[in-house]
């Protein structure tokens, strides 16, 4: 019979001391020497059993002169009869200690010795406590204890306090506070660490309590601003990963300011900057954040030396925010700086990072080998990283993108499926365990977009369960994208009604997240960039739902709210007045951040309202005084349109839709939708031929037209000569069927009136310049063209604050004309044959000029004067007039300008169009006149007089412009306008 074993400890150290010295291949000996194991049986459960047990180590420390364990003992043998009131043995065990420990040079227990007699003698009224209070002082002091230094300080301010000294007692708390904020630093550091190994393994709340804690020792030791600054900024960071927005923002901000006070921590300040600009980006304030890593990269620059691992955060998340605003391109120069900066600060979770999403732009862009490079190089430095399940995870997500993106090609499409639906379910029940709702939702998308099914979903229900999911993590740019892919998925399918249906809810959820929104300008790149991929639906809409198409090209009208958002200018109406002068009231009212929660959540809600209402305001439609005036009193009246919102059809009239997106092998498509005048719509859509695209591009990069001092062609010209198969192509895109078939039966004489509704660079093609069928001549032969920025109708007729004019006479037109203008004194010559012109040079003169409102056209002579923004500026002797200053203008319904490129339109990637001509659109104008790109001063000057001439005598601008195009082509009296007539368009509003 085998005799029983003896039992044994458990091998692992039950406390946790125990366990860290374990660690370490520390293992203390067994045995009585083992004397702090029997403090706590000692001092808090006062045991007799271990009392007896430390005097028995005592006597055997004294037998075997081990003066370190004797004196030890008999400090512990001291506090125990201190506990029990049993003063004189607590002095005669002090008495014993001190002596064994200075035989065996423990300073620090003769100091602590020392100070437990002293407590006797004080707590007895012996007239011997100061002096050995003092003594005791001394010896801690020798002995660098700091904790023992402020208990005796405060031992003696007791003293103090009881004699009524209240200056010494006050002096000699703060000796002991000064004792303590070392022990108080070193507890802080303590919290901090052990709140970022929390953070490590992600436990967040453990985290965020142990860097509050952290924060608090910090403050009570008046520890240095660059410490606590550190440790706000790593407690923010963890409360925005808990949610809590309002509360991140804060300490982030907190952190930024102990990080730049007294003489400040540049690379704190830096990381607090780079942190608020995150959460900005997460909240959708997407131009915040990108000020603040613009303020971020400043406070390094200024640190004179380099943060490689700073500055690799940051250009990472560039490529982040400007991924969302559907910028690829930059998006890649920034991960691939990042990447450089890692690798000089040998960080491989940020190699892994940039490396991978790197990988997943060459994805985009379909060139899986170059995917497949990037992500081999993402694995190496995945494998230096400690466990990190979730970029795990993400590889896998990405390495299943890409096997489905290389199934096509591969020997065996099947099976190479099948192992990219491995690889995502893996990733699936990986992001599952740990709670990722929206990483789960990317992971069924994917698998959505490759034709996989994953989890147990064929491919169209895990495109419908990544909607789900991506609701349930309350992310609303997720869903929107999701309801894009499906309802792209199941238009290849060749499923048109499911769709329509997905794509009715994507369009829905765009124009609500537009209206609400922090940043609806920046935020609406992504919006724009999901809904540009969907315009395939548009023309399935056309025909299977009106209602949803209508709904689709009223969206485009959008950009006057976001154009006036962008510019930080303000609707001159009355209402938007008071709504922003009530934001701005309440955001002086802001609570201060040791307000209490409830508190600052009103106000964070009231705010979120003034917003919308602000938002809505402007929504209601174009803010010009017709629109304010038609939505007061002429609802119903000719021409304004009906209780629809001004949606009716024009009378007469027809509206063209047309927008161009680039598909990923880089094919252009455009998409043409017309409304005609019984309130039909036709749709179009279709490639662009390489001769069209590359006609079109002529115009988005504003090439110039070259200088020709004969009587020869301009560049313009020999353009227009090479490019007919490009120009037909063009027209082709541009004029669906049943509205060339109106073009073919009206007549010159006769012609249709055309409101075209461009998007992107499409605004700046020169519309009148489009060929007909063979023999029809051009657009502008059967068409009256009307650039517009909404399809809504609008009144027909001015209306005037100012006085009415009393006589034909008294019409007017304020100039503004650059001195340096090559043709300027020619063409106010010209105009002051048939009417008055008041002429100013300046800003100042031109607002003092139409703030009468009695001008009816204002005219700007520049030529060559155009500002370093072509389109956006003029420059004047003043400064620049630019596309926000005018919004301060009453200008009048006509607008025209003679300056280069001044009616080009620009759209930026997360904006939307913007421009000079908008701009004073936006301010009241009803026609701006203006040429598109660069033409000569000769040609405005043999045009645009002529032009207002017209205008005052009664002909509408876009008519007018027409009859003089015609004329200028048709006629050799002036060369360059000859070549250049087609530069020239009218931007207006229906009407």
């Amino acid at each position: 019979m085998r005799p029983r074993e003896d039992a044994r400890a458990d091998p692992v150290p039950a406390t946790p001391t125990g366990r860290a010295l374990a660690a370490l291949g520390i293992t203390e000996p067994g045995g009585p020497s083992r004397l702090h194991h029997l403090r706590a049986a000692v001092l808090l459960d006062r045991s007799p059993d271990a009392v007896e047990e430390v005097r028995e180590i005592a006597a055997r420390a004294h037998a075997d002169k081990d003066d370190d364990l004797l004196g030890r003992a008999h400090h512990m043998l001291a506090q125990y009869a201190w506990q029990k009131d049993d003063y004189p043995s607590t002095i005669e065990h002090a008495d014993l200690a001190r002596a064994a420990c200075e035989r065996s040079g423990d300073r620090v227990g003769a100091a602590r010795a020392a100070q437990s007699r002293a407590n006797v003698l004080r707590i007895t009224s012996d007239r011997r406590a100061t002096a050995a209070l003092t003594e005791a002082l001394v010896l801690a002091r020798s002995a660098q204890d700091a904790v023992t230094e402020a208990t005796l300080w405060l031992d003696l301010a007791l003293v103090a306090q009881k004699s009524g000294d209240t200056v010494t007692y006050a002096a000699r708390i703060e000796e002991a506070e000064r004792c303590l904020r070392p022990s108080l630093v070193a507890a802080g550091h303590a919290a901090r660490n052990l709140g970022e190994v929390k953070e490590q393994l992600r436990d967040v709340p453990a985290a965020r309590d142990h860097y509050g804690r952290a924060v608090r020792l910090y403050q009570d030791a008046d520890a240095p601003a660059s410490v606590t600054a550190t440790a706000l900024l790593w407690w923010g960071r963890t409360e925005r990963v808990q949610g809590d927005a309002e509360r991140s923002r804060e300490l982030l901000e907190a952190a930024v300011r102990k990080a730049t006070s007294g003489g400040g921590d540049l690379v704190a300040e830096a990381e607090s900057r780079r942190e608020l600009a995150l959460a900005d980006t997460l909240a959708g304030n997407l131009r915040e954040a990108m000020d603040g890593y613009r303020r971020a990269r400043s406070a390094l620059n200024r640190t004179r030396g380099v943060n490689p691992l700073t500055l690799g955060n940051i250009e990472f998340e560039l490529g982040e925010l400007l991924g969302v605003l559907s910028d690829a391109e930059h998006s890649r120069t920034h991960y691939q700086e990042a990447f450089r900066w890692y690798e000089a600060a040998d960080e491989p979770r940020g190699l892994h990072n940039s490396a991978r999403e790197l990988a997943d732009l060459a994805m985009d862009d379909a060139e899986p080998a170059a995917a497949r490079i990037l992500l081999t190089r993402s694995v190496g430095p995945l494998g230096r990283q400690s466990a990190d399940p979730m970029n795990r995870l993400r590889l896998l997500t990405s390495l299943g993108r890409l096997l489905s993106l290389e199934a096509p090609a591969a020997p065996d499409p099947e099976a190479h499926r099948r192992r990219a639906g491995r690889v995502l379910a893996a990733a699936l029940e990986g992001f599952e365990r740990l709670g990722q709702l929206r990483n789960q939702a990317l992971v069924l998308l994917t698998a959505l977009r490759g034709g996989i099914g994953v989890g147990g979903y064929p491919p169209m229900e895990a495109g419908a369960e990544a909607i789900r999911r991506y609701a349930r993590a309350h992310d609303r740019l997720g869903e929107i994208d999701g309801q894009f892919a499906l309802a792209q998925a199941w238009l290849e399918a060749g499923d048109e009604q499911r769709a329509l249906a997905c794509g009715r809810g994507a369009l829905l959820a765009v124009e609500e997240v537009r209206a609400t929104s922090p940043d609806a300008v920046t935020r609406a790149g992504f919006l724009h960039g999901a809904r540009s991929a969907a315009l395939p639906l548009l023309v399935l809409a056309v025909s299977g739902d009106p209602a949803f198409a209508e709904r689709w090209l009223e969206s485009a009208r959008d950009w006057a709210v976001t154009g006036a958002l962008r510019t930080g200018a303000a609707d001159l109406s009355p209402a938007f007045r008071r709504l922003h002068a009530a934001l701005r009231r309440h955001e002086e009212e802001r609570p201060a951040a040791t307000a209490p929660a409830e508190e600052r959540a009103a106000w964070h809600t009231a705010h979120r309202r003034l917003h919308q209402d602000l938002f809505f305001a402007f929504t209601q439609s174009l803010p010009t005084t017709e629109q304010r005036s038609a939505a007061g009193t002429n609802v119903g009246a000719p021409g304004t349109g009906d209780e629809q919102g001004g949606r009716r059809p024009l009378r007469g009239a027809y509206s063209l839709y047309v927008e161009p997106f680039t598909r990923r092998d880089g094919v252009v498509e455009v998409v043409s939708v017309c409304r005609h005048p019984d309130g039909t719509l036709e749709a179009a859509h279709g490639p662009l031929s390489a001769d069209a695209t590359a006609l079109l591009a002529t115009f988005r990069d504003d090439e110039d037209v070259e200088e020709d001092s004969g009587g020869g062609t301009g560049r313009e010209g020999r353009v227009l000569a090479r490019a007919a198969a490009g120009w037909s192509g063009l027209a082709d895109r541009l004029l669906p069927a049943r509205l060339r078939s109106a073009l073919d039966a009206a007549s010159t004489t006769e012609p249709i009136r055309l409101f075209v509704l461009p998007a992107n660079e499409l605004w700046n093609v020169p519309y009148a310049a489009l060929p007909l069928r063979a023999g029809a001549g051009q657009l502008l032969d059967k068409a009256v063209i009307t650039l517009t920025p909404s399809t809504r109708v609008l009144p027909t007729r001015r209306e005037r604050r100012g006085p009415e004019h009393a006589r034909e006479g008294d019409r007017s037109i304020v100039g503004l004309f650059s001195p340096d203008a090559p043709m300027g004194a020619d063409e106010l010559r010209r105009l002051r044959e048939f009417t008055r012109v008041r002429c100013v040079a300046t800003h100042a003169e031109l607002a003092s000029a139409l703030a009468d409102e009695s001008a009816d056209l204002l005219y700007c002579a520049a030529h060559g004067e155009a500002g370093h923004r072509p389109g956006q500026d003029i420059l004047t002797e003043a400064g620049a007039l630019n596309d926000w200053s005018v919004l301060e203008l009453a200008v009048p319904a006509t607008v025209v300008l003679g300056c280069c490129g001044s009616g080009r339109v620009w759209h930026q990637q997360g904006s939307e169009p913007s421009g000079l001509a908008l701009g004073f659109m936006l301010a009241g104008a009803r026609q701006v006149v203006a040429p598109l790109k660069k033409v000569h001063g000769s040609a405005c000057a043999a045009l645009l007089p002529d032009l207002a001439q017209r205008v005052l005598d009664g002909q509408a601008p876009a008519a007018a412009l027409r009859d003089l195009q015609r004329r200028a082509r048709d006629s050799a009296v002036v060369p360059r306008l000859r070549d250049e007539w087609h530069l020239f368009h009218c931007v207006g509003v229906v009407g």
